[in-house]
């Protein structure tokens, strides 16, 4: 028999699991219409609002991986939708641009994306979103992914 003090942890626990999974479902299959993966398009979006950054900083401003992002970007560069360049007085330094294909692609993961702050923004009120966003920040307090929400300009 559970712990009746738990049973509240316990389901708060579940509830975030679900709430993850549930919106990964949601985005993934909004995404699919324009053949990418939730992944993919944070590496977009985050590319086209860090224009010119290395896939080192680009792995430090990502939440949907930890450690580096090579493989990811390494499709996104097969894909057509994301270009390295060469720093022009050291070749071993490479930045990040989005191609032409690319930069189209980012402006269709911004509309989905925008959709589901629409639907978020039906279901909550302004208060009741920050609450939340207080809530579960406390709970990220101290952990390196916090640090990576702050670099994205996201305030616990």
């Amino acid at each position: 028999m559970k712990e009746e003090k738990n049973l509240k942890a316990e389901a708060l626990r579940y509830l975030i699991l679900a709430v993850q999974r549930h919106g990964n479902r949601l985005l993934n299959d909004l995404l699919k219409g324009i053949d990418l993966t939730a992944s993919q398009a944070e590496v977009l979006r985050t590319l086209h609002d860090r224009k010119g950054i290395s896939l080192k900083e680009l792995g430090q401003l990502l939440i949907c991986e930890s450690g580096s992002p090579s493989r990811l970007v390494e499709r996104l560069v097969r894909d057509g939708l994301v270009e390295k360049i060469a720093h022009e007085k050291d070749s071993r330094y490479v930045t990040l641009e989005l191609t032409q294909t690319g930069k189209e692609k980012e402006r269709l993961v911004k509309a989905i994306e925008l959709q589901m702050y629409h639907q978020l923004n039906q279901l909550y009120s302004e208060d009741e979103l920050e609450l939340m966003c207080t809530l579960l920040g406390r709970f990220l307090q101290g952990q390196p992914i916090a640090e990576t929400l702050k670099k994205r300009g996201y305030e616990m």
